[in-house]
């Protein structure tokens, strides 16, 4: 193969160069045969003929070997088994994983063929399948889809392949909605290492040409596309296409009613402001892509021979990559190389998933050897990996080296954008997805778009707007058609020179009609409603008392369209731990032996400075000590409480050692069974996790800008400052410093350049060439617990004596570790192969780790099998629930061990009284031959095709059998600040409120007390069936026996209290928040996972008289429950129950209930952003729950709702003006109004009142709302903007047209007034009506309020001067010059506008009176009520001094609202 660079081109090979990369002369290589063609040039090897595939074709992976006839960097080659169903036809299995085929030729068939997958399944028939030609270096074809499996799936949907018709390529080319596809289907692809490619190749010639690069772009539109492009999407509105079609309309002669040119005035305006929004919105993105576009890593480059320090969007698919500690990760990246000396690196992934346990990944196989002799520019194999995928855990491929040697890659070895290093110092490998191929870009969807209930009722409104125009236009062509056929003797009709048949007329009118009456039609309301909900977000974005200090957050609105639905939620679907609780976990009882041991909660311990010096570490100004810190004034003081000490994000709560535990074990020289027992126990807390340990902060010796450092070993007789990163073993020490050189204060200010490229990550850097400053790292217990005080022997310790830094999936975890450390039993390092662990008198133990079974949720508990160093046992410890472990303990005729099970129990239901999360520890001694056969048998099932996942548990559980008891724990989980009264004040408001959790009920329901979801008086009732039929007569015995305390409650009651609109026992309306005085029909449930199960499947007929009796419910609590029942739970209430649901979480177990719910809200906690990222709306605590929706929600749909309608009520009115005066024109069209004036009412005279009715009147403060919860019953019941309010207002349009129309036509009577002169003072009227309605309506008088009205008065008799000034033949509109001046200056003109004015509102004005007087609404009422107080001083007390002649007036504490920050004193003199 003849090469396209010669001469000088091609680079000289020696030891410290590699090779150049030749390319084929004839064409471009296909991505499959690429390995050919680069093992062709590169070295001398026999040439065989290619496999050509048509359809999917996938490499192998996970161990499958092939032999054949195939070239050896080509896909792998597998022999397809015969089918089970028929020979050579329908079905084909492919080789799973560890099969081996040896042979001859390997034939490819026809039809869905998958290679090596590690789940083995039938692929769908009807595909034939053609012989296979025998023969050495045939070519064989490949017709339809080869598939792999992934490890967590067994189905799947095959795509067609076809290419699509032109239409849809050229939307899916003009809106992008293309790109984030799932393309499992595409072929797999070959990457070649770039260094391999001679530099400043044309990108068609480059083997990686074809891959995107690493720039991303989340923006719609670009320079040149945004005109076309947001037009599109804009004409996808139906009233937008409507108006257009009006326009168009108005171009015919025979019915324009316009001007060509006015006409099209609104349409212009309503798309131009539309188009000004979107751009606004797209530059937002577009900052932020340039931001993350030029953040910068370490990229290999051949030409220098080194890292240098490269932008994001300029790596490249084929770049080896330098990534250190807490380095965010820019690209998919296959590992190549690890600082780990096993070849393991760990990623935290909780900003692509929402998880934050540290993910494990190793070097590809056969790079471990090769860690310490590994270079990049010696790296010379390709690696062939399959088409991108949304799928995030779904990746295999191979490496293909030069000498044709094959290496399954997978997951494991796979690094994904956006996720972070973490527990190591530096890794190396090359990108294999770049850019939007990556999976993160894959999965990212952006914010969706939701309609909110209140929209939908206007669409419905806007119909009957329709409808309305119809009739009106069918009336005037009616009126039209009977009026000219009453001159059909008459040759020419007056004022009409040509015309033509009655009919003819008749029709042509009705289209005239559409034209002059197209205001009915609110176009300006969609501009209007997306300007006001777009302030509305940003003002409740800008709430300070939305704002947390503690974590520096603010509520991030994520949906700019749905802030009305925040004021319409029925009911509330919660997660509990992490949302309702804090997520600290605190390590209170243990049980061991029977022995209760407590341990205090941390309140009101005293904490000496001299005692935190201890193990401490000083960062600039704040002293860190035992994972706590310090500022500088703190460090001066005696005592300091432990609550009030600042701690890092996932450390523990300091423990307080329990002395009798201390005592029993340290039992001395000769130990007794029960001492025994207490370290079997605590090694077992140290051990039976996944707790990654680090002994020193991480610390990579190449710079932000790929330069290797110099370490201590290079520089003799210098001293290495901490500050600068220095490679040393992970058990090693790090050096004291006392000086510093210049030149490492150099290199470490270069460090600080690498700015941290992905918005808002989970964990902050530590210790990281890429951030110089000190940081916070995620759930990471750093240096000794406050639990033993000792004095300092030395002023200083050196950093070997530090506590380990720990970092584990879960503060459960974390909490217990720390607890074992407490005691001496210290986890000192852990590898996958060894645990060491510091006992107590007996020093540093290596423990071999055998094998780990993982926690799932079917088993609810993990465990770990040891050899013992000593006793060499084979040991299984075990940890999970008490449902999962004392079934499962070995059957004793002990009485001693009997009663340790008993009392045991008892301790249980006590730690879950007192809301206690709870876990049970047991042990199991393995003999030799036990653990061999379960080894055995383990591997069979890993290797397993048909019922994989069920033979692996059933492995689990045998040898989780037969446990011996050691004790168990009770772990506090304390809830946030604010919970209780959030929660008691949301169901004031009416709101049901269903808690959804994992933990065990007796847990839960302790929780629900102390978070206000029950209370004292409630009745329970508890649903725990293991039956259908126990479920159903359950669900009939409880639903009859509430219905009749129902109707005795309803008949014995003076007032009704049955269920209200949303299936909720109504309250009293007195505004004090207090729901126990109707204690006497109030209900709450508790319903297990089990019986769950039964009631959602839909064969079970359970849902409906479920859903019937949690209607009798305020608060329901779901236990036990999974991921998908919780989003199947609020399906259910949304849908069959018709309901408005906001679902709440801090995890990605609560993504699929966020997605579902009407409103989601994510919790931007210490579980990820996966449920921030999910969500409508994200919130740092839920204490903030209650004010975004009691108050922002209150008002921004009271807000909208006026809005709407107010719109429909003046655009209806000024329609009826137009439509009266054809009854004088004889239904010919004519329009007694000037034709500016027509097109700007909506856009310039009348714009500004909604605009200030919609985002800035309030008709409650917000201090009431507070303090009332119940007047959220407004929004949540609907009472504003309800079905007959359209008509209503379409009522009161009708009157007040009536009245501003005839009393100018009674006032113009007999007169010659000109048909201008009589549409301006009509028009004025109009415009008086239209802003004394808004004054009206107004219920809090701002500014704001007063400008606009005043504004939009002024804007019309502005323009009308000039206009009338100015214009004589403008536009080709009739002249109506000087016509305002003579019109303002007749005494008619005013008495007419004075006159219609008064006349057309005062009806509503006497409603309003009245309304307010004698039957106020609960509203209302709350605000008059609020003003008599404050009139009469109710809440003030007043004192006088004598001395100095002056009174003081003091407010109440109790009288002001909760969460209203007010002063608390007021002098008057």
């Amino acid at each position: 193969m003849q090469s396209l660079y010669s001469g000088e081109n091609n680079q000289q090979e020696d030891n410290h160069q590699c090779a150049t990369y030749i390319f084929p002369a004839s064409r471009a290589m296909p991505s499959t045969m690429m390995s050919d063609d680069l093992s062709s040039v590169t070295r001398d090897t026999q040439t065989t003929s290619a496999t050509v595939f048509k359809g999917h074709a996938r490499s192998a992976s996970h161990g499958a070997v092939g032999t054949g006839a195939v070239s050896s960097a080509s896909s792998v080659g597998v022999i397809g088994r015969p089918s089970a169903l028929k020979q050579n036809r329908g079905h084909q299995r492919a080789f799973s994983q560890g099969q081996i085929s040896d042979g001859g030729t390997v034939g490819f068939q026809k039809g869905h063929s998958r290679v090596s997958s590690k789940t083995d399944f039938i692929l769908p028939p009807g595909h034939r399948d053609t012989e296979s030609i025998p023969g050495a270096g045939s070519v064989a074809k490949t017709h339809g889809h080869s598939r792999q499996a992934s490890r967590s799936e067994s189905i799947y949907t095959l795509r067609q392949s076809g290419t699509p018709n032109l239409w849809t390529q050229f939307q899916s080319y003009v809106l992008r909605r293309g790109g984030k596809t799932d393309v499992e289907g595409s072929r797999c692809r070959t990457v070649v290492p770039n260094h391999l490619v001679p530099p400043h190749t044309p990108k068609k010639l480059h083997p990686n040409g074809k891959s995107p690069d690493n720039k991303i772009r989340t923006t719609k539109y670009t320079l040149l596309s945004f005109l076309p492009k947001n037009l599109l999407e804009q004409f996808h509105r139906v009233a937008n296409l409507y108006f257009i079609f009006i326009v168009l309309l108005n171009w015919f002669p025979a019915i324009n009613a316009f001007g060509k040119e006015i006409a099209m005035i609104p349409v212009l305006f309503v798309l131009g402001v539309t188009a000004i929004k979107d751009l606004f919105e797209d530059r937002r993105r577009h900052a932020s892509d340039k931001r993350i576009n030029n953040s910068t890593c370490r990229v290999y480059r051949s030409e220098e021979e080194r890292y240098k320090k490269t932008l994001w969007k300029k790596v490249r698919v084929g770049d080896l990559v330098h990534l250190s500690n807490n380095e965010v990760i820019p690209a998919d990246i296959l590992l190549l190389r690890s600082s780990d000396p096993n070849g393991i690196c760990y990623i935290d992934s909780c900003n692509l998933d929402g998880e934050t346990n540290l993910k494990q990944r190793q070097v590809a196989r056969g790079f471990v050897e090769k860690q310490d002799i590994f270079e990049p520019c010696k790296f010379r194999s390709v690696v062939e990996v399959d088409g991108p995928t949304t799928k995030i855990y779904r990746f295999h491929g191979s490496i293909v080296h030069p000498d044709g040697e094959r290496v399954p890659v997978s997951t494991d070895n796979l690094l994904l954008r956006d996720c972070m290093v973490k527990n190591t110092d530096f890794v190396e490998g090359i990108v294999v997805y770049a850019g939007h191929e990556t999976k993160a870009m894959l999965n990212n969807g952006g914010p969706r778009y939701k309609r909110s209930n209140l929209e939908r009722q206007m669409n419905l409104d806007i119909i009957w707007c329709v409808l309305i125009l119809i009739v009106l236009c069918v009336i005037g062509a009616a009126g039209c058609k009977l009026w000219l056929s009453s001159y059909d003797g008459i040759s020419v009709p007056p004022f009409i020179p040509s015309m033509q048949n009655s009919t003819t007329e008749g029709i042509l009118s009705f289209w005239t009609f559409v034209i002059i009456l197209q205001i009915m039609i609110p176009l300006s309301l969609y501009v209007t409603i997306e300007m006001a909900k777009l302030i509305q977000v940003y003002h409740i974005h800008n709430d300070v008392n939305l704002y947390d200090p503690e974590t520096n957050k603010r509520i991030e609105c994520r949906a700019l369209n749905i802030p009305e639905e925040l004021g319409q939620v029925q009911y509330i679907f919660s997660d509990k731990t992490g949302t309702l609780t804090e997520n600290k976990m605190i390590f209170r009882r243990c049980t061991v032996g029977g022995i209760d041991y407590n341990h205090p909660p941390p309140e009101n311990i005293q904490v000496h400075h001299e005692d935190l010096k201890l193990n401490s570490v000083r960062t600039g100004d704040n002293l860190v000590a035992h994972g706590y810190i310090l500022s500088g004034e703190e460090q001066h003081v005696c005592g300091i409480p432990l609550m009030k000490l600042k701690t890092r994000p996932g450390v523990p709560l300091p423990l307080l050692v329990n002395p009798r535990l201390q005592e029993e074990l340290e039992a001395g020289a000769r130990p007794s069974v029960h001492s025994q027992r207490l370290q079997e126990f605590l090694l077992l807390l140290a051990v039976c996790n996944t707790v990654v340990v680090s002994q020193h902060p991480h610390h990579d010796i190449m710079n932000a800008s790929g330069v290797i450092e110099q370490t201590a070993d290079s520089l003799p007789g210098r001293v290495v400052p901490t500050s600068v990163p220095t490679s040393v073993p992970v058990t090693g020490c790090l050096p004291r410093v006392d000086t510093a050189p210049a030149q490492y204060t150099l290199l470490s200010e270069s460090r600080s350049v690498t700015p941290s490229p992905p918005p808002q990550p989970c964990s902050m850097a530590t210790a990281s060439p890429l951030s110089s400053s000190p940081g916070s790292r995620p759930k990471v217990l750093g240096v000794p617990s406050l639990l033993v005080v000792r004095r300092a022997t030395t002023p200083t310790p050196s950093p070997c004596e530090l506590k380990p830094i720990f970092e584990a999936e879960s503060p459960d975890e974390l909490a217990l570790v720390d607890a074992a450390y407490s005691y001496g039993c210290r986890l000192v390092k852990r590898s996958p192969q060894v645990a060491t662990v510091s006992m107590p008198g007996q020093g540093a133990l290596d423990f071999e780790i055998l094998k780990i079974l993982p926690f799932d949720s079917a088993r609810k508990c993990m465990s770990v099998v040891l050899k013992h160093p000593v006793s060499h046992q084979k040991i299984l410890f075990c940890k999970g629930a008490d449902s999962t472990i004392l079934p499962n303990l070995a059957p004793t005729d002990d009485v001693v061990m009997q009663q340790h099970i008993f009392r045991t129990q008892q301790h249980l239901n006590s730690y879950a009284r007192q809301g206690l999360r709870v876990l049970v520890m047991a042990r199991r001694t393995l003999t030799d031959a036990e653990f061999l056969e379960w080894q055995r048998s383990h591997v069979e099932a890993e290797l397993a095709v048909e019922g994989r996942e069920r033979k692996l548990r059933e492995s689990f559980s045998r040898l989780e059998s037969n446990l011996t008891l050691l004790g168990a724990t009770g772990i506090e989980d304390r809830l946030q600040e604010g919970v209780p009264e959030t929660i008691a004040a949301l169901i004031s408001a009416g709101i049901v409120v269903w808690v959804l959790t994992g933990d065990k009920p007796e847990t839960a329901i302790n929780v629900a007390y102390s978070a206000r979801l029950f209370q004292p008086q409630m009745e329970l009732i508890k649903l725990s069936a293991r039956s259908r039929d126990q479920a159903e007569s359950a669900i009939l015995f409880y639903l009859s026996k509430v219905q009749q305390e129902s109707s005795i409650g309803t008949s014995s009651s003076s007032t009704s209290r049955g269920l209200n609109q949303v299936g909720v026992f109504t309250r009293p309306s007195a505004g004090n928040g207090n729901i126990g005085s109707s204690a006497g029909l109030r209900h709450a449930m508790v319903v297990d996972g089990k019986t769950l199960t039964y009631i959602l499947d839909r064969r079970s007929n359970l849902q409906k008289p479920f859903l019937k009796l949690t209607q009798y419910c305020t608060s329901v609590l779901c236990c036990r429950t999974t991921p998908l029942q919780k989003a199947y739970i609020v399906r259910i209430v949304k849908e069959q129950l018709k309901m408005r649901t906001l679902a709440i979480g801090d995890g990605a177990n609560d993504v699929s209930m966020i997605q579902t719910a009407d409103v989601g809200i994510g919790i931007s906690g210490q579980e990820g952003r996966q449920a921030v990222m999910a969500s409508d709306f994200a919130l740092s605590r839920f204490k903030f729950l209650g004010r975004l929706l009691l108050v922002h929600g209150h008002w921004c749909y009271d807000r909208l709702a006026r809005m709407v309608l107010y719109f429909f009520y003046k655009n209806a009115t000024f329609v009826f003006l137009i439509f009266w005066y054809q009854l004088y024109c004889g239904f010919s069209g004519a329009v007694m109004i000037d034709q500016m004036y027509l097109m700007l009412y909506n856009l310039l005279f009348t714009s500004l009142p909604p605009i200030a009715i919609g985002v800035y009147d309030q008709d409650v403060p917000e201090q009431i709302l507070l303090a009332q919860p119940s007047l959220y019953n407004q929004g949540r019941l609907g009472l504003v903007y309800q079905p007959h309010s359209f008509w209503v207002t379409m009522a009161d349009s009708l009157y007040q047209s009536i009245v501003i129309f005839f009393i100018c036509e009674a006032a113009y009577h007999n007169t010659e007034v000109g048909i201008w002169e009589f549409g301006t003072t009509v028009t004025t009227s109009c415009m008086f009506v239209m802003l004394c309605h808004v004054a009206i309506e107004t219920r809090s008088w701002t500014v704001i309020h007063l400008a606009s009205i005043l504004l939009s008065i002024t804007a019309f008799y502005v323009f009308s001067l000039v206009y009338n000034t100015v214009c004589l033949q403008c536009f080709g509109l009739p002249s109506n010059y000087w016509v305002i001046q003579q019109t303002i200056g007749s005494s008619i003109y005013w008495a007419s506008v004075f006159l219609s004015t008064v006349m057309a509102l005062l009806p509503r004005f006497v409603w309003r009176v009245v309304e307010t007087t004698l039957f106020p609404k609960d509203v209302v009422r709350a605000v008059l009520d609020h003003k008599v107080a404050a009139r009469r001083g109710e809440g003030f007390l007043v004192s006088w001094s004598r001395s100095t002649s002056t009174s003081s007036i003091f407010r109440n504490a109790d009288f002001r609202p909760k969460h209203v920050t007010q002063n608390s004193l007021t002098a008057v003199g």
